[in-house]
């Protein structure tokens, strides 16, 4: 028997919805897996342009509406973060599963609420955390997994950008995203090496953010490909901090928007008492024989992150299979955020409950 199209809506059609969810929704529609019914936006002429592109059915200019005339299978969320929870819960009540960009939320309470309205409709949440579904990223969870590392206790993650703060959207306004590059990157960083530790669950954390470039008038930024508005910018541009975890687990995060270092960063490690993996490069570290030993990936076959994302999605509701994003664990990384910026705010470690 033939699975059901499934029915898909975009709310959000911006960067990240054009670029990274509905190429791949259309692919998928003209596998006769979905059907894009319609896209919502606050500006009716992208959303116009946008239905035209990807072949969307409906345009709607209000979530509500779109939401109270669509019988959707699939909500996909890309709006600006303050949007996240309203849009999510409201979906989740009109009976769609929701696929939702990162962060899940701007605080733990929002994300709580999505979590429990997902329970409460029986309807699948998954946040759209495609480091996970990296090539590379899958065949060091592969290696986790195997029990290679022997006991995992301490993991280290950074992201550095020389000069990259967004010049598209609202990433740069508070009141739109929370914050800066903690919530933005470090978000992808935190959730990631978290999974692939194993989703041990955080009991505290310490940290400190700052702002030092982003509101300056004469920050060069245009390296990054777009400019914004300095009066505007009241997020950090720097972020750093250590959580604590159940089992003596640690780990260590730095990211940033904007740093004076000769070049941008990306590295991850979690090291076990057997061995070690790292990202950068990308390995496994540990020992044998007395002596020590290294196993390289030098070439992993390439596949789109955010292709693989939706796609995964599409099956997960069409099978009833569980996400690999699971709320729950994305609820844990937003009280992770959450108590870094308590902490800096308070200059002392904060609990997470």
């Amino acid at each position: 028997m033939a699975e059901k199209r499934l029915k898909v809506g975009v709310i959000g059609t911006g960067g990240i919805a054009q670029a990274q969810h509905l190429p791949h929704w259309q692919e998928l529609a003209s596998e006769g897996r979905v059907e894009l019914v319609g896209v919502c936006d606050v500006l009716p002429e992208r959303a116009q342009e946008v239905a035209a592109k990807f072949g969307a059915k409906h345009v709607f200019a209000n979530y509500s509406k779109m939401l109270r005339n669509g019988g959707f299978d699939i909500i996909d969320v890309c709006t600006q973060n303050r949007l996240h929870c309203p849009v999510t819960v409201a979906a989740l009540e009109a009976g769609a599963n929701v696929l939702v960009e990162k962060p899940i939320a701007m605080t733990a309470r929002e994300a709580q609420r999505m979590v429990d309205a997902a329970k409460k409709a029986h309807r699948k949440l998954m946040v759209a955390q495609h480091m996970r579904f990296e090539t590379e990223n899958e065949k060091l969870k592969e290696v986790v997994d195997s029990g290679q590392l022997g006991k995992i206790y301490v993991a280290n993650t950074c992201l550095l950008r020389r000069r990259g703060i967004p010049g598209w959207g609202k990433f740069h306004i508070k009141r739109e995203s929370l914050g800066g590059p903690l919530i933005d990157i470090g978000v992808h960083m935190i959730d990631l090496v978290v999974w692939l530790m194993g989703s041990p669950k955080p009991v505290a954390a310490s940290g400190k953010v700052y702002r030092m470039f982003g509101d300056r008038a004469d920050l060069f930024n245009a390296a990054w490909g777009a400019d914004y508005p300095r009066a505007e910018f009241d997020v950090e541009d720097y972020a750093t901090g250590f959580v604590r975890f159940e089992d003596d687990i640690t780990l260590t995060v730095e990211v940033s928007w904007a740093a004076n270092i000769p070049e941008d960063r990306l590295s991850l490690t979690v090291l076990g008492d057997k061995a070690g993996i790292s990202k950068s490069p990308l390995g496994v570290y540990g020992y044998e024989n007395n002596s020590l030993t290294s196993t390289r990936f030098d070439w992993i076959p390439k596949e789109g992150a955010h292709r693989k994302e939706i796609r995964h999605f599409a099956d997960c509701v069409q099978k009833k299979l569980p996400v690999r994003v699971r709320p729950a664990e994305s609820l844990r990384i937003q009280k992770i955020i959450d108590a870094i910026y308590e902490s800096s705010k308070k200059n002392k470690e904060v609990a997470i409950k």
